[in-house]
């Protein structure tokens, strides 16, 4: 016997496996990928069946924990189960015949290895987004849509810094439980894969009938209601349905009413009309100052002068007393990235079919600082808040000089609302009546914006809070509270509206002591409410309704405006608008709201419809039109109708009960919404309209039948 064959060892199984299959000759290209489809379509086997039990589960969740949220039929029910198992099993079958090629170069061993491994790794992804889906759906009654998406990429920084400190059990919750599904996961593929010819062909078959039907549900001409009626309990179509496609508005209603009146709003003013607005407000020698307070998450049902019973607001209600007060404002929207926006500039912000967040600015935009700086006037925005939020900060940047200032300006200490820090409002204020002092009796424009009543609702430590017990002991975060500490967080947020209302009037007292007060426009709004488990919700950019939607909005000016109180709906878009009529001068060609200014008095009746979005987590679309509220929701294609004088809460749908107001109202709602997409289109059309015009008319309220 030589050395070598008494230092030899017997090869092992597996590695004589190797060494037979290095020996034999390499599979051609087809042969391999033909072999590596079939390993995959293995693996979708597993994927489908995972798929089929996550539906399941998903709809006992759903069932258990929030009946009413996903009104679907067991059809539908179906459709979706099966459409979210399609899901899981492409996934499967495409990362496992990639992971099985590519590991066929090297051994079949390594073939099988890449195989398990991709497989897992895209069956566990879909389900992490399922549970994800899930979440959203058990929380904020909402399906993951392209605006929810880029809602938390556009402030991934802000977001994850509020999973950080306020959801990361959860977050631990889930990475637990996603390792435990990836181990179960990997061990089912690797079974699988030892499983009988006569399986295998039936696992194959299976595989490539559920991965067919995804591509079929993604490219293929499904018809809209089916896919409608899956994206109820599917997250995969929810989200694909909520991508942009062709506008099918139209196809709705019968007859020319639809186009007429989306040609109607296109209508809206060329921009050379700008120039006679110029001349004629160059002409104009009444130059009052004018001051625009926002005040973040203020509801029409938490303030003294709209019949909150509380003393939370007593400097706003003595204000309100001596000014205009509409006691129906809207706001445009239900998040402060589009209502904020929309009060300085009278721009309806619904532009696309996904969340705007201020990227393309090709379209005329007129602040209230490019508003009244040609006019000679000091102009400036205090804010606490962090302007970058959503892309805020692009939208307010013109190219018009004027001073700004915004919670990264402060040095000193900043107030935590989990996904920014914010100044306190009492330097804001402070800062304002300094940069007011410094104008020097030059007349100024000033936008502030308020915002310890948002949540947390934090105010400074030396700040008085009367109302007790203010601090939650359980759960409390942004998007769940416990409901048995519905006092105690109510009270919370009393002290931060009673800290911002004492801002407000030390800036009023301050414009009284330096005689102002007669000479200057106030303005005091707020860019939307907030939900006290009304309607079993809490916080905001949830719903449109009324505890949402509607706002204060106060117009002071003694020298013009006589003290009186208007039961009439308008927006916060009809801000800007008033302003320049109180200014005595005509309608600003780009402003797409009204005047408020004399609206009630004999003579000025108000025909227009106020219009509302939500494009955050959730997306709907809502009209007002006394006394009725439609809201419109785009991914179902199904509206709600709400009588707001039977039905004040809104507790009642009656759009089956009134399908000939429901119809009347969509037709000018989505009217509305088609001239802004026309109009805001990244195309060739809507470039043109952009360079030609201003932004579309709003549209009447419809003529009504009788009740």
């Amino acid at each position: 016997m030589t050395t070598e064959e008494k230092g030899s060892v017997p090869p092992t199984p597996a590695k004589t496996g190797e060494l037979l299959a290095a020996a034999q000759p390499k599979a051609p290209p087809a042969g391999r990928l033909r072999t590596a489809l079939v390993a995959g379509c293995r693996a979708g086997s597993v994927g489908a069946g995972i798929g089929l039990a996550v539906a399941a589960l998903e709809q006992l969740a759903i069932a258990l924990w929030a009946p009413g949220r996903v009104e679907a039929t067991a059809s539908e029910r179906l459709a979706g189960g099966t459409l979210g198992a399609s899901f899981f099993a492409i996934s499967a079958v495409v990362a496992g015949s990639f992971g099985h090629y590519v590991g066929s170069f090297r051994s079949p061993s390594a073939a099988r290895r890449g195989k398990i491994a991709l497989a897992t790794l895209a069956i566990s992804s879909v389900a992490l987004f399922h549970a994800f889906a899930l979440g959203l759906r058990l929380l904020l009654g909402s399906s993951l849509t392209v605006s929810g998406v880029q809602f938390f990429l556009n402030s991934a920084g802000h977001m994850l810094q509020a999973i950080g400190s306020q959801y990361l059990g959860y977050l631990a919750a889930v990475v637990a439980g996603g390792a435990v599904v990836a181990a179960g996961v990997a061990l089912a593929v690797r079974r699988v894969s030892r499983a009988p010819m006569t399986v295998r062909r039936v696992e194959v078959a299976g595989s490539v009938g559920l991965s067919a039907l995804a591509l079929v549900a993604v490219a293929g001409p499904v018809p809209s209601a089916i896919k409608r009626g899956a994206a109820k309990t599917s997250p995969e179509v929810a989200l694909i349905s909520s991508v942009a496609g062709p506008s099918r508005r139209a196809d709705r209603f019968s007859g020319e009413g639809f186009g007429l009146l989306t040609k109607a709003a296109l209508d809206s003013p060329p921009q050379a009309t700008r120039a006679e607005w110029d001349l004629a407000a160059a002409d104009s020698e009444l130059r009052p100052n004018v001051i625009v307070i926002t005040l973040e998450t203020v509801g029409a049902n938490h303030v003294g002068f709209l019949g909150y019973p509380r003393d939370v607001t007593p400097n706003l209600d003595r204000i309100a007393d001596r000014g205009l007060v509409l006691e129906r404002a809207y706001s445009t929207a239900t998040h402060s990235n589009y209502a904020q926006m929309g009060v300085i500039s009278s721009l309806f912000p619904r532009r696309g079919a996904a969340l705007d967040m201020y990227h393309r600015l090709d379209y005329p935009r007129v602040l209230l600082h490019d508003l009244l700086a040609p006019l000679g006037y000091t102009t400036g925005t205090v804010s606490s808040q962090d302007e970058n939020w959503q892309g805020m900060l692009r939208f307010q940047s013109t190219g018009t000089a004027t001073y700004f200032r915004h919670a990264l300006d402060h040095q000193g200490e900043r107030l935590d609302m989990v996904t920014e820090e914010i100044a306190p409002d009492e330097e804001t204020v402070r800062h304002a009546i300094e940069w007011i002092d410094r104008a020097d009796g030059a007349p100024f424009s000033l936008y502030l914006n308020l915002q310890s009543t948002h949540f947390p609702y934090p105010i400074p430590k030396a700040a008085p809070r009367p109302f007790q017990p203010s601090e939650p002991k359980g759960t409390f975060n942004y998007v769940v509270w416990e409901r048995a500490e519905l006092q105690t967080i109510v009270n919370r947020y009393d002290n931060a509206l009673r800290y911002v209302d004492q801002q407000v009037g030390r800036l009023y007292d301050a414009l009284a002591e330096r005689d102002l007060l007669h000479d200057t426009i106030i303005v005091i709004t707020a860019d939307h409410g907030e939900n006290f488990f009304d309607h079993d919700m809490v916080t905001h950019g949830r719903s449109l309704f009324e505890e949402e939607a509607r706002v204060p909005l106060v117009v002071h000016y003694p020298a013009w405006v006589d003290a009186r109180r208007v039961d009439v709906p308008v927006s916060t878009l009809d801000v800007l608008p008033t302003i320049v009529d109180l200014m005595g001068l005509p309608p600003h060609p780009a402003l797409q709201g009204e005047s408020t200014a004399w609206v009630g008095l004999p003579g000025n009746e108000r025909r227009a419809a106020v219009f509302m979005n939500i494009q955050g987590w959730k997306h709907y679309d809502g009209i007002v039109c006394l006394p009725y509220k439609l809201v419109f929701d785009p991914d179902t294609e199904v509206s709600a109708l709400y009588d707001l004088e039977r039905d004040p809460k809104e507790l009642f749908d009656v759009a089956q009960q009134r399908p000939d107001v429901t119809v009347a109202l969509e037709e000018v709602l989505l009217a509305q919404i088609e001239a802004q997409e026309v109009y805001h289109a990244d195309d060739d059309d809507g470039r043109l309209l952009r360079k030609e015009r201003f932004a579309p008319q709003m549209l009447s309220c419809p003529e009504l039948s009788g009740r």
